[in-house]
């Protein structure tokens, strides 16, 4: 239940026992479960947009839903199925809700009618990712409002109901960059290739096949973007380097697919445990942090994986919310010590209250073959052969190894 207490006659404060923030897959979820477990007059879940699972409304293709709700569903289905779901279990949602400062246990949001503020005992961060824009990428050309992120184009295409442009390439080649394609086919936008600098795709091998045969889209690999041509902010072309030859591709769009990075400048600026490296927050494998009233679902860990993901790991972090408050105590962790040539590392912190299955779970921002090896007290607890493609996730097995306070775990690896 929302109590509302003012520490001055400017100043209103709402008190509620759990925050969530961010209401896509993992913060419905999260609801959800929390809801079932008796904590639905006494959350909040917010979210910035005006609607909920805005941006599985962006991806209105097939994929979507098979897991959760055992059937395929379209993006748009499914953001109606998690919408139904959080009204069938009373979770209470404030949209056009911005949450604008962290101050321990105080939010703050910026809304409609001003500016709120909500004390939490438990708040759980599920802001999910972004792609990388241009500018993060230091792609260098011309300037045109046709230069776009595939979210951007999903919005236009699904949401706005316009054609951006008639003919575009694809930067990059993660999973999203062929949902991109699938999203072009529907606006009747002719893609004139995807380009990855890498030798392979940063997805499945399967896929440059099949988008070369099938669809009929060329796939440059081994490929550098070098510039993109404008006239009049228009877009006319952009320049590979392939081999050491230069080409240009005709064409008036230009998708920038992928390089998902957590939407967490928020963190950054108020958690002072944040990791710069790859804006991360360190948390542990019940998705907690040190603090005990912060916790992380979805893709705000660590970038980008797929919906269904996002879905379970809410579920399970409402539930470790829940446990979390029947205990009320902090957790006692290990750092997980990573060698640099992992990108991403989830859980980074070890709760040592339980002896877990798995010790973590990594990816690497290239394609990786070699071996990982478990260093517990600098001693050798596992070996273990990995061969990785980006961005898709391997778990590092631990086999319930008990784990106290002051430990050291790392992981090396050594490329073969």
């Amino acid at each position: 239940m929302e109590h509302s207490n003012s520490t001055n006659t400017q100043e209103q404060i709402t008190e509620i026992e759990i925050a969530i923030i961010g209401a896509g897959p993992a913060g419905i979820a999260a609801g959800v479960a929390l809801s079932k477990l008796g904590h639905a007059k006494e959350m909040i879940l917010f979210d910035r947009e005006d609607r909920i699972a805005m941006t599985s409304r962006h991806c209105n293709h097939q994929g979507f839903g098979l897991l959760e709700f055992r059937r395929p569903m379209s993006g748009d289905d499914y953001a109606d199925a998690q919408q139904r779901q959080a009204e069938k279990h009373s979770v209470s949602v404030k949209l056009k809700h911005t949450l604008t400062r962290i101050e321990e246990d105080l939010l703050t949001f910026s809304t409609p009618d001003g500016e709120i503020r909500y004390r939490a005992k438990r708040i759980l961060f599920a802001m999910g990712a972004r792609e990388m824009t241009r500018p993060d990428r230091l792609v260098s050309g011309g300037r045109s409002p046709n230069i776009i992120t595939t979210g951007a184009l999903q919005r236009f295409t699904y949401i706005q109901e316009r054609k951006p442009f008639n003919r575009a390439v694809i930067i990059g080649s993660e999973l999203v960059s062929f949902s991109a394609i699938m999203t072009a086919r529907h606006a009747g936008i002719e893609i004139a290739g995807i380009i990855e600098e890498d030798p392979k795709l940063h997805s499945f091998g399967i896929l440059k096949p099949l988008s070369s045969s099938l669809l009929k889209v060329p796939v440059y690999t081994d490929t550098k973007l070098l510039r993109i041509h404008t006239e009049e902010k228009e877009v006319t072309g952009v320049t590979i380097l392939k081999q050491g030859i230069e080409e240009t591709i005709a064409c008036d769009g230009v998708i920038f697919s992928g390089g998902f990075i957590p939407e967490s400048a928020l963190l950054h600026k108020h958690l002072a445990d944040f990791d710069t490296r790859n804006y991360s927050v360190p948390i542990t494998q019940y998705f907690q942090t040190q603090e005990k009233r912060y916790f992380l679902a979805g893709n705000v860990i660590r970038g980008a994986l797929t919906a269904f993901n996002c879905y379970f790991e809410g579920r399970e972090a409402g539930r470790q919310i829940h446990a979390s408050l029947q205990s009320d105590n902090s957790p006692v962790t290990v750092a997980i010590e990573a060698d640099p040539a992992i990108e991403w590392l989830y859980p980074s912190l070890l709760d040592t209250s339980k002896e877990p299955k798995h010790l973590t779970r990594i990816r690497f921002a290239r394609h990786t073959q070699g071996l990982l090896r478990v260093l517990l007290n600098d001693k050798e607890v596992m070996q273990q052969q990995i061969h990785a493609n980006p961005y898709l996730k391997i778990t590092v097995d631990w086999f319930n190894r008990p784990v106290k306070a002051g430990d050291r775990i790392e992981i090396r690896y050594e490329e073969s």
